[in-house]
Parts: C-alpha cells; structure tokens; sequence
C-alpha cells in the first residue's frame, strides 16, 4: 500500500467515523483508524501506525482533522473516566493490577527487543501525554493523539526530545563512570 491509497483508506475510515457509521464501542479512534490500515494493506499493526503517522506529517489538514475527531469523540461525547468511577472497589481493582502487570510486561518485552532510547523516548512520550491528560482533563488516547497531532506538526519538537534524551544518557554514563 503506497502513500496514496493509505491516504484514502484513512479519510474514508475517518469520514465513517465522524458520520458514526462505525460503531466504535468506546474504542479509540485513531486505533480504529490504524486498524483499519493494518486490515486493508495487510501489514503489522506498528507497521499500519507508522503509515498512518508518515501520512499525517505529510498532510497538515488531515492531521487537524483527526485531532478535531478525536477530541469530539474522546472529550465530548465520552466519559471515560465515570466508567471506572462507578466501578465497586473490587472491581477497581482488579482494573488497576491487571493495567499494571501489562505495562510492566510490555516494558519488559521492550527491554528485549528494543535499544535503551527507544524505551526511554516511549516513557518520555507516555509521560507527557500522561502530562496533557491530566491538564486537559481528557482521556489518555486522546492525549496520546494531541501529542502525536504536535510532533508531526512541529519535527522541532522530536529535536527537543532527542536533545533531552542525549542529556539522559550523558548523565547516566556520567554516574556509571563514578560508580567504578
């Protein structure tokens, strides 16, 4: 799948989503829309994800218009968050350790496959979509969407990160050459 049709997959799954003649049963929408990618070009989700995100930085008015669906769908018309409010405390809390042993064994599935500024760019990003959830007062896809609609909008942004990641590592080799 090239560019091209990508591109047209993503509006048509857009423009369905926005006319709601896609039932998104409280599912995120840009996750649809990189379903939808994965289904139709026959590749890996991460692989559809990356397309999506390539298509987006290469389409500003697109990329405005998934972020104003998203933030129609996750922060109009949802409540997310009373979901989990009307939940009793038992049930509460088996949503938080079933939540918290899936990111200790993805992070730990990272650590096998991947190189340590990855897993330390994918923190910093989650932080800082953790970040504008809680200021926006949105949910975290959607956040996660805000911050993605940011960076393909403005690469200096990547810089930023890549600059404060450098520092990270600087320091941590820093501390290791003192601990010796």
């Amino acid at each position: 799948m090239n560019l091209r049709e990508a591109e047209t997959v993503i509006r048509k799954t857009l423009e369905q989503i926005k006319k709601h003649e896609i039932e998104l049963h409280q599912g995120c929408v840009a996750c649809h829309i990189i379903f939808s990618l994965k289904q139709k070009s026959g590749r890996s989700e991460q692989d559809a994800a990356d397309l999506l995100s390539e298509v987006l930085t290469g389409d500003q008015e697109l990329n405005s218009e998934l972020i104003e669906t998203v933030e129609k769908i996750h922060l109009e018309e949802r409540g997310m968050g009373v979901a989990f409010t009307a939940k009793d405390r038992k049930s509460k809390d088996v949503y938080l350790e079933a939540y918290f042993s899936n990111v200790l064994d993805e992070l730990a599935s990272d650590l096998r496959h991947y190189t340590h500024d990855l897993i330390l760019r994918k923190l910093l990003l989650s932080y800082l979509a953790l970040y504008l959830a809680q200021t926006i007062g949105s949910d975290y896809h959607a956040a996660t969407e805000e911050l993605y609609y940011l960076l393909r909008k403005d690469d200096g942004k990547n810089s930023k990160i890549a600059q404060l990641i450098a520092r990270f590592e600087e320091k941590i080799k820093m501390q290791g050459s003192n601990i010796r």
